[in-house]
């Protein structure tokens, strides 16, 4: 990555007035000093791959709930926003931003209220039951990616009071796009979510995720260490001998048939010794409770 640092002001020392550069402004990267030393720059990338493992999550929802079929077409995250969210929500985790486009809302409520018509073409007027639509719509559809993307964590209880005047940061917009059969239509749904939301999503990415109770008990227990002894071959001497052996003695033993293995100084298999490519191998275990 290659950063391009310009400044306005004049350079006395020099006598340069600026800094002459042929990068095209759209592909200069301005630095946000609240993301410096965070791992912002991967957010995106992971919303995508949640968002991918989970394609079909929202479409059946829009199937069993309004009975109308969408195909989830693409997934894109921005940064520069370019309008403000239609809904918000405040959430344990932070605050949450909803906004629909009106082709697939018109769709969603002409089928839930019964009605066969595709949706009109003209911008009528905002209706009551519009907004209540788009309202529902952003809880559900903000627990099931919150679901998503806090891995199967729910999102807990939703403020929808929060003043269309505050001014809130937002960090990234999620557009989900959605493609009609039955219009034939693109339409887009759009999640936004705020510094503190994408703290929490930076933190889950970098930090390994806890475990349940029941999958940390398993997990540990099979990952417990166990170490095996072989017993290849055994002799009997008498105490003198043993006494009597020095460094770089040899002691003429033959190899058991059947060797044992041993956990703790306890015997629990007999097996067999194999060699392949100057590599000894335990093969054939039966355990000494079988025998």
């Amino acid at each position: 990555m290659t950063l391009h640092l310009f400044r306005n002001d004049s350079f006395t020392m020099t006598g340069y007035r600026k800094v002459q550069h042929q990068v095209p402004v759209d592909d200069l990267m301005f630095l946000k000093p609240e993301k410096l030393g965070r791992y912002y720059h991967k957010v995106p990338t992971y919303i995508k791959e949640l968002a991918g493992k989970y394609p079909k999550v929202i479409s059946d929802y829009f199937l069993t709930t309004y009975r109308i079929n969408t195909d989830l077409r693409d997934v894109q995250v921005h940064e520069a926003l370019l309008t403000s969210p239609q809904c918000r929500y405040m959430t344990g985790i932070g605050n949450i931003g909803f906004s629909m486009d009106r082709p697939l809302l018109a769709e969603l409520l002409e089928s839930y209220y019964g009605g066969s018509t595709p949706p009109a073409q003209d911008e009528p007027p905002v209706s009551a039951s519009e907004n209540r639509m788009r309202m529902r719509l952003g809880i559900d559809i903000s627990k099931i990616c919150a679901r998503i993307l806090m891995g199967g964590a729910p999102l807990g209880h939703i403020d929808t009071t929060v003043s269309t005047y505050e001014d809130i940061h937002w960090g990234y917009c999620v557009e989900f796009v959605f493609f009609s059969p039955a219009t034939g239509i693109e339409s887009s749904v759009h999640l936004y979510l705020d510094a503190q939301v994408v703290d929490e999503l930076t933190r889950r990415h970098t930090e390994t995720q806890p475990s349940t109770p029941t999958e940390h008990t398993g997990h540990r227990i099979a990952q417990l260490p166990v170490h095996l002894n072989c017993v290849l071959a055994r002799a009997q001497l008498p105490l003198s001998s043993v006494l009597a052996l020095k460094v770089d003695d040899i002691l003429m033993v033959r190899l058991l048939e059947r060797c044992e293995v041993h956990i703790k100084q306890q015997k629990l298999f007999h097996g067999a010794i194999s060699e392949d490519d100057g590599a000894l191998f335990l093969t054939s275990l039966d355990s000494v409770k079988c025998q």
